[in-house]
């Protein structure tokens, strides 16, 4: 402990009490509240608000220690060990309770009951535990989640409903694949698919939905939702928009990214034949921001997400504290404790997410690569919430942001039969592939393009480079010259 941790303050993490009170009711509500979140320290011997260190009676320091020591353990269901030293503070005294993450949750003062003595840390105070609250540490204590309970009082779920989730799931894994290699190794899902992540349980001869199975399917949660808004200015006083999106979370998903697309800045560039839109902020640091919302809420708080875009920056905020023993900097760092593992497990399969606990630190990453603020990680009312601040200078659209949503149109330019008169013609590329996308601006640059070259190209192997060229050819927009070792590909 030094002085400058003692200047900064109380936290979520660390606590002051000027001496040890008689009646050890007063702090121990605090112990119980660390033992339930992240942990934390109570220094005893510094005054909270003028941090000043006036010490403890070095005489009595042992007895003090031994005191505090029993008082938890015997005040506390389950028992809490605590560690407690001594330290030296500006030649002062300082007795320092330092109290881990529990794993036995929930932790409650024993004269109190579990209802009414469950207390947690919320922006450096302590308070009791709401319902939900108590509801989720008691998952977190049995090391279960939620999203993979059995749906109660749902009845059994048919063969159809179960295949038609896994098709819907396996269509969308295949269309958001980076390559078509990697939609060609997507697997299919299958009943034994969902039992092991958790999307359905067995009993006897029948299946029964869990939460995550009406999550991703028929959302019966009304608190399972998405609020979007608008705001004049940098805080709340005046709504230009709002929405709020229902339906299975995919689905909320994908329709609260675009409506933060349709409500930040736009320009865009004409790189040789296609016209890319550009955006002020990085696409996929804000489909991230959403997808961890989605992922990691606590689905037993009252609340949506939501998603509120300002002037100055994005905010997403997911109901729920960082789950487990997590902490602000731990996210930095990507780790991950994940709050609902059935929906890690799909959106992982689906291509909505990556690895699990990459997502913060790659946002981070892309804003700094892109010169703009750091994102803002805060935990504010008993909710987690992510900031992506957008650039004061307009000037700097179009120079900064992720290039990935090509326009609809393609312009060409043929020449008709008459000498010089040309005209402009629109083709649709609504169907092209990532990869053809990547092949025609190469030909555009260089003329033609060779089987090779396009293996060099989109990293893949002879056969797929044949087979992608050819489909291009059969659609009509290429066409193939020469033979054999000669035969090259050019724009028709």
């Amino acid at each position: 402990m030094t002085i400058e941790e003692i200047m900064s303050g109380e936290s979520e993490y660390l606590e002051f009490k000027r001496m040890v009170p008689e009646r050890s009711e007063t702090y121990m509500k605090t112990v119980v509240a660390f033992a339930n979140g992240s942990g934390g320290r109570i220094v005893f011997g510094v005054e909270n608000g003028t941090f000043k260190v006036v010490g403890i009676n070095q005489e009595n320091a042992f007895s003090l220690m031994d005191g505090i020591t029993s008082a938890i353990c015997d005040s506390c269901t389950p028992m809490i060990t605590p560690i407690v030293t001594l330290a030296s503070i500006e030649e002062k005294v300082v007795i320092i309770v330092n109290i881990m993450p529990g794993g036995q949750r929930p932790y409650y003062l024993t004269s109190k009951g579990k209802e009414n003595g469950t207390y947690v840390r919320v922006s450096g105070t302590t308070r009791p535990a709401d319902p939900f609250v108590l509801k989720e540490l008691e998952f977190e204590g049995a090391n279960r989640c939620f999203d993979q309970t059995y749906a109660a009082p749902e009845e059994s779920v048919t063969e159809d409903e179960i295949t038609l989730l896994c098709n819907r799931m396996y269509q969308y894994a295949v269309e958001h694949c980076k390559s078509g290699e990697a939609a060609e190794r997507t697997h299919r899902l299958t009943r034994q698919n969902l039992l092991s992540w958790g999307f359905l349980v067995k009993r006897g001869d029948a299946y029964y939905p869990t939460n995550a199975f009406l999550l991703m399917s028929r959302n019966l949660f009304p608190q399972a939702t998405i609020q979007c808004a608008v705001f004049k200015g940098t805080d709340r006083d005046v709504f230009i928009d709002r929405r709020e999106y229902d339906g299975d979370v995919v689905t909320q998903l994908d329709a609260a990214y675009e409506y933060v697309l349709r409500n930040i800045n736009m320009s865009s560039e004409i790189n040789g034949l296609y016209r890319t839109d550009v955006y002020e902020l990085p696409t996929d640091c804000i489909r991230e921001m959403i997808c961890n919302a989605v992922a990691h809420r606590s689905y037993l708080h009252p609340s949506s997400i939501q998603v509120a875009v300002y002037d100055d920056r994005v905010e997403v905020t997911s109901p729920g504290m960082l789950f487990g023993s997590l902490r602000l900097k731990d996210l930095r760092e990507g780790i991950s404790i994940p709050r609902n593992r059935a929906l890690v497990y799909a959106f992982t399969y689906m291509n909505i997410m990556e690895h699990w606990g990459s997502g913060i630190p790659r946002i981070i990453r892309r804003c700094k690569e892109l010169g703009l603020e750091e994102p803002e990680l805060l935990e504010i009312a008993g909710s987690f919430r992510i900031n992506l601040f957008r650039f004061s200078d307009k000037t700097r659209i179009g120079k900064s942001t992720d290039k990935e949503r090509e326009s609809t149109e393609k312009v060409r330019i043929s020449t008709d039969k008459q000498p010089g008169s040309t005209e402009k013609i629109r083709i649709s590329t609504d169907k092209l592939t990532d990869n053809q996308k990547k092949i025609i601006p190469y030909i555009e640059e260089k003329g033609v393009i060779t089987n090779k070259e396009v293996q060099n190209l989109l990293n893949v192997k002879d056969s797929r480079a044949l087979k992608i060229l050819k489909e291009m050819v059969e659609a009509g927009i290429l066409k193939k010259e020469g033979k054999l070792r000669g035969t090259c590909y050019k724009l028709k």
